[in-house]
C-alpha cells in the first residue's frame, strides 16, 4: 500500500478525456490482496485497491510505468500504453528474503537487536520528520457481523434483516478530510465530504490520526487504557524479543524484515512483523497485531497494516495505515476495518494564526450532503460489488423508513408491553413521526418501602418532543403515594434545550415531593428499600417540601466554561415513621428502626421552615477540545483539570423564607493518564459558610457516606463513613479523593489474574474540618471483573475513634 491522491470535484472535468486502468491485485495462489497500493512512477498520483484486490486509475492516454505493492509481499513494475479503457491485474508474489549465513554461538543475540537498537537511537529524528504537516485523507470504516444468536435476552432475532444478521454490514462510513498536526501536540481534521450507508444526514465516523511506532507508547483508544508498547520504544528491549527473518532490495535500499515477540504474555505488547530500512534505520512498513493475551479490550483481535514512502532525501511519510478487528460479545461475532489513505503531504507549511484552536475534528456544512456522482470521482479506493449493494439497499430503505406508514408499523410492533421492559429496561412508547418519546422506569424502580411511607409507589414518566433545529422538550410528571402514612406528593419538571450548539438548558420545577436531607441523595431507594426490609436499617432519612425552583445554563462558547444560575424555595416539614416495623423487626435481634432524623441530629428535629435560596455555578476546563457537526459541539476533554466554583445565598424574608446564610466551594478534579502506569484520578475540594446565621439541615455542607455493602459513586463519596456524621456549617473544610487504576499494571505477572484480566485500583478519602474533625480512608481492590465489577476492602480512619473496615461492591461506568 504506497500511495493515493485524493482528486477533488475540480479536477471533475480531466476525467471527460481520461482512460480507466483497472484491474485485481492477487497473490500468487490467485487469493486477492485487499488494499494494496497502486503508484504510477514517477508520479504523486495513485490508488489502493479494495477489499477484494480491485482498482481503478483515472488516466490520461498515453505510456505508463505502473507499481504495485503490498505489505508483505515483493513490489511489482507493469508497463501500460494507455489508449483505451484497459484492464490490468498483478500477482504479488511473498517477498522473498535473503538471510545470510551466521555463525551464531548460544551466546550471541540474533543481528536483529542490532538493527533494533540503531532504530530506536534515530527514533526521536524520524518521529520530528512528521511533527508538523499538512495533508489529504480518505477514510473507510466498516464493520459487520458473521454470526447471531437465535434470541437475545429472551427476544428472538430475526436473521433475514437487512442490519441484524449473519454476514451482514452493519456500519459503512466514508470520509475525505483535511488534516494537519503541528508541535507540541496539536491535531485537525477537517472534514470535507462524508458519508454513511443508510443515513442521509449521518456523519461518518473518522479516525484519520497517523499512529506513529516512534512514539514509545501507542494509545488506541479504549482498547487498553495504558496504551501499547511500540517495538521500538525507548525501553523496547524489555518487553520484546527479536528475530531477524531476512533482508530485501527496494530501490536500491536495504530492507531488514523483523519478528518482534513479547517476552512475556500478556503484556500490552504487539506480535508481527516490522520492516526497517538498513542504514537509515526508519520504519519502511509494519504489519502488527493484537489478541486478548495483549490485554486487548473490548476486541478479540486487531491487525494493523502501515506503509511508509520516501517523501524526499531527508522525510518519509505514511501512505497508507489499515486496521482489522474481530470482536466477540454475548454470542454476537463481527469484525472490520477502518482504511486510511494518505496524499499531498506538505512538510512544515506555515499556518495560519489560531489555525489548530479547539476544534480537532470539524464537519463543514454540506459535508454529507455529496452526490453519488461526487463519491464516484473522488473515491480513491474502489467500492466493492457488495459495498456498492449496500449502499443501494440501505439508501433506498431509508427512504422507506422515512414514510409516515413504515413509522407507524415500526411504532405498532415495538410499543408494547414487554417483561424485559416492566421489570429490568424500564417501558418506551415512541411517536415517531411526530418525534415524541414517552418513557417509565421499570417497576423495581417504580415501588419500594421505607419507614415513613411505607409502601410507596413512585410514576414519574418522561414525555420528550424532538425538533428539527435540535431544540427538545422534555415533561416530567411525578406522582407519589405512600400506603402507610396516605401522603400524595405531585410535582411537574420542564426542561427546554435551545439548541445542540451551547447547550443552552431552560428547567422550571415545582409542586410537592419527599426530599432526603443531604440534596446529594447519598442512598438509593431501592438500596434503602432492601435494607430496611431485609436488614432493619432505615438509612435513608426524608422530609417532605412544597418548593418551586428554576435553572438556567449554557456553554460559553468553545472555551469549556458553563455558566449556570438557580433559584430554590422550599418549605419544609418534617415526617416521622408510620411502619413500626413489628413485622420486620421481629427475629432480628435488632432493637427496631431509628428515628427518621439523622442520628447526629436527632435530640433535635428540624423544625418546620422556609428556605430561598440562588445558586451560580461555574465549570471550567481549560484547554477542552471538540467535534464540532454544523449543528452541534461534542467536548472531547482536556489535558488540564475541571475547576468548579460554586456559591450559594439563603434569601431571608423572600417568600417567607427563614434562610440567612453564604457558603461557596470550589474542586479540582481530572484523570490522568499515565499510559503504561495506569489512570490516576483525582476530586479535590474546599469551601466552607461564610455566613451561617439561620441554616436548616438540608443546607448544611454534606460529605456523602456510605453503610451499605454497595458503593457509593467514587470520588465524590466516603465508602464508610456514617450518613450525615460529618455534615456541618464550618467556616472552613477541605476534601480529597484520589485513586489509582492499575489497568493491568503488576497483575499481568500473576497467572490466574492475567487471564481473568482483572485490575488493581488503589484509593484514599480524606476529610478535614475547621472544628478539628479529620476523617480518612483508604481502599483497595480488585477491578474489571466480569468488565463491569469492582470489589474494594476499606479502612476508615476517623480522628479520635474506632477504626472502621468493610467491603464494599461497586460498578464500573466509563473509563
Amino acid at each position: 500500500m504506497r500511495f493515493i491522491v485524493l482528486f477533488l470535484v475540480l479536477f471533475s472535468p480531466f476525467f471527460a478525456d481520461a482512460q480507466v486502468l483497472s484491474g485485481t491485485v492477487r497473490d500468487s495462489s490467485g487469493a486477492v490482496l485487499p488494499f494494496a497500493t497502486l503508484t504510477v512512477k514517477g508520479t504523486s498520483r495513485g490508488v489502493t485497491a479494495n477489499a477484494e484486490g480491485h482498482y481503478a486509475l483515472h488516466l490520461a492516454p498515453g505510456p505508463y510505468i505502473l507499481i504495485c505493492e503490498h505489505v508483505g509481499y515483493a513490489r511489482q513494475e507493469k508497463n501500460v500504453s494507455l489508449s483505451a479503457d484497459q484492464v490490468l491485474d498483478f500477482r504479488l508474489s511473498p517477498q522473498q528474503l535473503t538471510v545470510k549465513e551466521l555463525v551464531i554461538k548460544t551466546t550471541d543475540e540474533d543481528p536483529a537487536y542490532g538493527i533494533i537498537r540503531h532504530t530506536i537511537r534515530k527514533r526521536l529524528v524520524h518521529l520530528k520528520e512528521l511533527e508538523s504537516f499538512r495533508c489529504m485523507v480518505y477514510s473507510k470504516s466498516k464493520a459487520g457481523l458473521t454470526k447471531v444468536p437465535a434470541s437475545f435476552f429472551g427476544q428472538k432475532i430475526p436473521q433475514d434483516t437487512n442490519y441484524i444478521g449473519a454476514n451482514t454490514t452493519i456500519y459503512m462510513s466514508e470520509v475525505v478530510a483535511k488534516y494537519a498536526e503541528a508541535p507540541p501536540d496539536k491535531q485537525k481534521a477537517e472534514v470535507i465530504s462524508t458519508k454513511v450507508s443508510g443515513q442521509s444526514n449521518g456523519y461518518g465516523a473518522t479516525i484519520p490520526y497517523i499512529v506513529s511506532f516512534y512514539h514509545s507508547i501507542i494509545e488506541l483508544g479504549t482498547m487498553n487504557p495504558r496504551g501499547f508498547v511500540s517495538p521500538i520504544a525507548e525501553n523496547a528491549l524489555h518487553y520484546y524479543r527479536y528475530k531477524l527473518v531476512g533482508t530485501y532490495f527496494e530501490d536500491g535500499r536495504m530492507i531488514d524484515q523483523i519478528r518482534v515477540i513479547p517476552r512475556r504474555s500478556f503484556e500490552p505488547c504487539f506480535s508481527g512483523n516490522i520492516n526497517i530500512v538498513d542504514g537509515e534505520w526508519r520504519i519502511h512498513s509494519t504489519d502488527l497485531y493484537l489478541t486478548k493475551s495483549s490485554q486487548l479490550e473490548l476486541l478479540d483481535t486487531f491487525h494493523m497494516q502501515q506503509l511508509y514512502t520516501p517523501l524526499d532525501s531527508n522525510a518519509w511519510i505514511m501512505r497508507s495505515q489499515v486496521g482489522f478487528f474481530t470482536f466477540k460479545v454475548l454470542g454476537f461475532n463481527g469484525g472490520g476495518s477502518v482504511a486510511n489513505i494518505y496524499s499531498d503531504f506538505e512538510l512544515h507549511p506555515s499556518f495560519p494564526k489560531d489555525y489548530f484552536g479547539n476544534t480537532t475534528l470539524k464537519y463543514n456544512d454540506g459535508s454529507n450532503k455529496k452526490p453519488a456522482a461526487y463519491w464516484d470521482t473522488i473515491r480513491p479506493v474502489p467500492l466493492t460489488p457488495a459495498e456498492a449493494r449496500d449502499y443501494y439497499k440501505k439508501d433506498s430503505l431509508e427512504k422507506i423508513q422515512e414514510t409516515p406508514q413504515y413509522l407507524d408499523s415500526v411504532d405498532k410492533a415495538n410499543n408494547h408491553l414487554t417483561l424485559l421492559g416492566l421489570f429490568i429496561t424500564g417501558v418506551n412508547i415512541n411517536r415517531s413521526k411526530k418525534k415524541e418519546t414517552i418513557t417509565m422506569n421499570a417497576l423495581p424502580f417504580a415501588v419500594g418501602f421505607n419507614t415513613v411511607e411505607g409502601v410507596f409507589a413512585d410514576l414519574n414518566p418522561n414525555y420528550q418532543k424532538r425538533y428539527d433545529n435540535g431544540q427538545s422538550l422534555d415533561i416530567t410528571p411525578e406522582a407519589r403515594y405512600g400506603f402507610s402514612n396516605r401522603h400524595f406528593e405531585g410535582n411537574l419538571t420542564i426542561r427546554y434545550k435551545f439548541s445542540l450548539k451551547y447547550s443552552p438548558v431552560l428547567e422550571v420545577a415545582g409542586g410537592r415531593n419527599v426530599f432526603q436531607y443531604d440534596p446529594g441523595e447519598p442512598i438509593l431507594s431501592v438500596v434503602n428499600t432492601a435494607y430496611t426490609l431485609f436488614n432493619v436499617a432505615n438509612y435513608m432519612k426524608i422530609y417532605e417540601a412544597s418548593f418551586g425552583r428554576i435553572k438556567y445554563s449554557k456553554d460559553v462558547g468553545k472555551t469549556g466554561l458553563n455558566l449556570s444560575l438557580a433559584g430554590a424555595w422550599q418549605n419544609r416539614v418534617t415526617l416521622a415513621n408510620t411502619d413500626t416495623g413489628t413485622y420486620w423487626v421481629k427475629g432480628s435481634g435488632k432493637p427496631g428502626f431509628t428515628p427518621n432524623y439523622p442520628p447526629p441530629f436527632a435530640a433535635a428535629p428540624m423544625a418546620p421552615n422556609k428556605a430561598a435560596s440562588v445558586t451560580f455555578t461555574a465549570v471550567w476546563r481549560p484547554g477542552m477540545h471538540y467535534i464540532e457537526y454544523p449543528e452541534s459541539l461534542v467536548p472531547l476533554g482536556s489535558k488540564y483539570p475541571t475547576l468548579t466554583f460554586s456559591y450559594t445565598k439563603g434569601i431571608s424574608g423572600l417568600l417567607g423564607s427563614n434562610a440567612d446564610y453564604d457558603k461557596w466551594k470550589f474542586s479540582v478534579s481530572d484523570n490522568l493518564n499515565l499510559k503504561i502506569g495506569g489512570l490516576f484520578k483525582y476530586n479535590l475540594g474546599i469551601g466552607g459558610f461564610i455566613n451561617s446565621r439561620s441554616v436548616a439541615l438540608p443546607d448544611y455542607n454534606h460529605f456523602n457516606g456510605n453503610q451499605t455493602g454497595i458503593a457509593s459513586t467514587y470520588l465524590e463519596s466516603f465508602q464508610l463513613a456514617p450518613y450525615y456524621l460529618y455534615s456541618n456549617t464550618d467556616q472552613f473544610y477541605a476534601v480529597g479523593h484520589v485513586e489509582h487504576h492499575f489497568a493491568g499494571l503488576l497483575t499481568n505477572k500473576i497467572p490466574l489474574f492475567r487471564r481473568l484480566n482483572w485490575y488493581l485500583v488503589g484509593g484514599v478519602n480524606y476529610l478535614y474540618l475547621s472544628d478539628g474533625r479529620v476523617y480518612t480512608e483508604v481502599l483497595a481492590g480488585l477491578e474489571n471483573i466480569f468488565k463491569v465489577l469492582r470489589v474494594d476492602y476499606v479502612w476508615g480512619l476517623p480522628s479520635g475513634g474506632h477504626q472502621l473496615t468493610g467491603i464494599r461492591l461497586g460498578f464500573k461506568i466509563g473509563p
